[in-house]
């Protein structure tokens, strides 16, 4: 596609178009920055708005710690009705906690959620620790402890604020900022740990060093602070940093630091230290309060700026959109209107109008130019359109005289035409009445007379074929009778011969179901003589297992009768030795008759076990030969059983063979049952086609009969008594 092939409307559209759209684009990225900068900013007063509560309760929850571990390092002596009004403090900036935990969940950041998530479940715990605090019932530790934590938390929160508004345009003063807050945390927990250590007298070894390290920490960020603040500041801040109570702190703490870990802390007062550390604190919070209100007025100014940058990129866009819109309509009254009159005048041209009025058009232009080229054209246009209609009306008149011969020529042609047509049409009413001798006699045109020969031919060689077709319909008529009375014969013959297949077929049914059932009896006499070959051999293993048994029960008992023996050979010699005991008694004398009468009893209890054992002996002799017996029993009861299996076992293969036998003949009665019965249905078909074959056939004479009958409708020429005057051979 060419640029050309685009109209001058278009083109024109598109060139204007284009730098409009690449204006526009600019325009929409500049005012899209600045929008974006112009919320960033107010974020950003949002933001500082959060901070500063973030600050405020971070200030009080340290004041709280402070009068928390000076409330427990004096056991509840002092301190609990500061506690009680730090409580109250923080418990009012508690409820400003809501609206910063609604900005992170509205940021959405997941480290801000997980902070806040951390900050709830410390909360929930707030109620928990003051209550072991009032009651004395926790730790210096535990309670310093939680309360860090809760800061650190809360300080987490406030960093990711800072960084989150430092992204937006102030990072220099959002991490003074952060340096501030912590430098202000790292001089609170040096606050309670004095406090601790002076209130107990001496150094805590487990805190000691971090106790010397939190003097460093705070000079450090407190001077990273003062590098990140403006200059015009910076002298101011240090300056607000040296006060008498600071200078005081770092003297008590010198002299706590010289004294080293095993000094004596009586001599210090630790009221002094707190209310010294408090003011020094109160002056890094003043100071924190003012770097807050220069970051808000910072965030201010720039959400200003960016507001009027906003409204002065919107001006200029709209300007240079109105002026291009002015524009675009100029060129469409000036250029694409009057290219448009001369391109509508062109097509009318075109399409052949004449009455087209001159374009007049006063401009000096190329388009005034053109409309007066136009306009002449226009004239000279229709000096030659005019003379082309007087040459077409000449053109026509010659055309009206050679049509109006040719309509002469026609007409005689038509009559010609007609004249066939009546003959033809005489010759095929004829026809239709059944004279098909008819013929065609006056001849047609020269170039017609050929449908007169083809007529006469076509009604001699009709004559023919209904001679033979009346012969070759009387030859059916008669075939079709003789054929009619073959197919009832056949029909009888096929009824007799499928009553006699059903009457077989159901006597070899009756057969088989009678077969049938002594199969399905000789099943049963099968399986009955199946489960006594089963019951036969299980009886076998039982008496098998029995026979096992026994032999066991006899080994038994032989071995009890050797115990025995054993038991009957040691009452013996037990009787032996109790004799001897009672001889040496005797001899003893009167010193040995205690022994005496326990040996008789000895040998009493012996006697008595040999007796016993003589009896167990006799009792398991009876009894193994009572064993033997039944061994021998149950030896014979097996081989009979075994031979009633060997003649169970017989039967069940002569019955086997039966019932093979009996479904081997019920199988061979079902497939010739199946055969009768296919033969029957067979049958039955042939019967019913034989059927249909005689309906056929009498239908075949039917219609051979109304064959005759149209075909006697014809005329033949010899069946005329005399021919028509109108009729000769072609």
């Amino acid at each position: 596609m060419r640029l050309t092939d685009i109209s001058v409307t278009w083109r024109l559209a598109f060139a204007l178009a284009i730098p409009l759209l690449a204006l526009a684009g600019l325009a929409y990225v500049e005012i899209n920055t600045t929008y974006v900068a112009y919320i960033n900013a107010r974020e950003l007063g949002v933001v500082s708005r959060d901070l500063g509560i973030i600050g405020d309760l971070v200030h009080v929850l340290q004041s709280e710690r402070a009068e928390a571990v000076g409330l427990l390092a004096t056991k509840g002596v002092r301190h609990r009705t500061e506690l009680t009004s730090a409580r109250a403090a923080v418990d009012s900036n508690l409820q400003l906690v809501a609206r910063i935990r609604a900005d992170i969940r509205a940021e959405g950041d997941p480290t801000l959620t997980r902070h806040e998530q951390t900050l709830e479940q410390a909360l929930a715990d707030l109620t928990t620790v003051r209550s072991k605090i009032d009651a004395l019932g926790i730790s210096q530790t535990e309670a310093f402890t939680y309360y860090t934590d809760l800061v650190r938390n809360l300080m987490n929160i406030s960093q990711e604020f800072s960084l989150d508004a430092g992204a937006r345009g102030v990072v220099g003063k959002m991490m003074a900022y952060s340096l501030l807050m912590n430098a202000k945390e790292v001089a609170g927990q040096e606050r309670n740990l004095g406090h601790s250590f002076i209130a107990e007298g001496k150094f805590n070894e487990a805190h000691y060093l971090d106790f010397i390290g939190m003097f460093g920490s705070q000079m450090s960020l407190i001077s990273q602070y003062l590098d990140l603040v403006p200059e015009d500041d910076r002298e101011r801040y240090a300056a607000s940093l040296h006060t008498p109570d600071a200078e005081a702190v770092e003297k008590i703490r010198a002299a706590m630091m010289k004294a080293g870990l095993a000094a004596d802390l009586t001599g210090f007062d630790d009221q002094e230290w707190l209310e010294r550390s408090a003011k020094r604190i109160e002056r890094l919070k003043e100071l924190e309060n003012e770097t807050l209100a220069a970051i808000i007025a910072d965030s201010q100014s720039i959400a200003d700026g960016e507001y009027h940058h906003l409204l002065k990129v919107g001006g200029i866009t709209g300007s240079v959109l109105t002026l291009a819109f002015f524009l675009a309509v100029s060129l469409s009254l000036t250029v694409v209107r009057p290219l448009r009159r001369l391109t509508a005048t062109m097509h009318r041209l075109a399409a052949g109008e004449i009455e087209v009025d001159l374009i007049q058009s006063d401009s000096k232009d190329e388009i005034g130019q053109m409309g007066s080229a136009v306009s002449r054209y226009i004239a000279l246009a229709k000096e030659r359109m005019l003379k082309e209609i007087a040459e077409q009306e000449e053109a026509e008149r010659i055309k009206r005289q050679a049509e109006k011969a040719a309509e002469q020529e026609r007409a005689a042609r038509a009559a010609e035409i007609a004249f066939a047509v009546e003959q033809l049409g005489q010759g095929l009413d004829a026809l239709s009445t059944g004279e098909i001798g008819f013929r065609l006699q006056s001849p047609f045109a020269d170039t017609l007379d050929a449908l007169r020969t083809n007529f006469n031919g076509s009604m001699d060689r009709l004559c023919g074929i209904m001679a033979t077709i009346r012969e070759s319909t009387g030859h059916l008529h008669g075939g079709s009778h003789e054929l009619q009375i073959a197919t009832d014969d056949l029909a009888r013959r096929t009824e007799r011969q499928a009553a006699a297949l059903e009457e077989a077929a159901a006597s070899i049914n009756e057969i088989t179901s009678a077969l049938g059932s002594a199969a399905k009896r000789a099943d049963e006499a099968g399986s009955l003589v199946k489960e006594a070959t089963h019951t036969a051999q299980h009886s076998g293993s039982v008496v098998g297992e029995t026979v096992t048994a026994m032999n066991h029960i006899e080994q038994s008992s032989g071995q009890i009768g050797q115990i025995i023996g054993v038991i009957d050979e040691i009452a013996f010699q037990t009787n032996l030795l109790a004799l001897n005991a009672g001889v040496e008694a005797a001899r003893a004398g009167e010193s040995g008759r205690g022994f005496a009468v326990v040996a008789q009893e000895v040998r009493e209890l012996a006697q008595r076990s040999a007796t016993a054992a003589r009896e167990i002996k006799a009792l398991i002799s009876r009894s193994t030969q009572e064993v033997a017996a039944g061994v021998r029993l149950v030896h014979e009861t097996g081989e009979t059983l075994r031979g009633i299996e060997d003649f169970v076992q017989k039967i069940n293969e002569r019955v086997t063979a039966i019932v093979s036998s009996a479904h081997e003949q019920k199988a061979a009665l079902e497939e010739i049952s199946q055969a009768v019965s296919q033969m029957d249905q067979v049958t039955q078909q042939n019967a019913a086609m034989v059927e249909e074959a005689s309906a056929a056939t009498s239908s075949v004479a039917t219609e051979a009969d109304r064959l005759n009958a149209q075909i006697a409708m014809f005329r033949l020429p010899h069946e005329n008594e005399a021919p028509s005057s109108g009729r000769h051979a072609a």
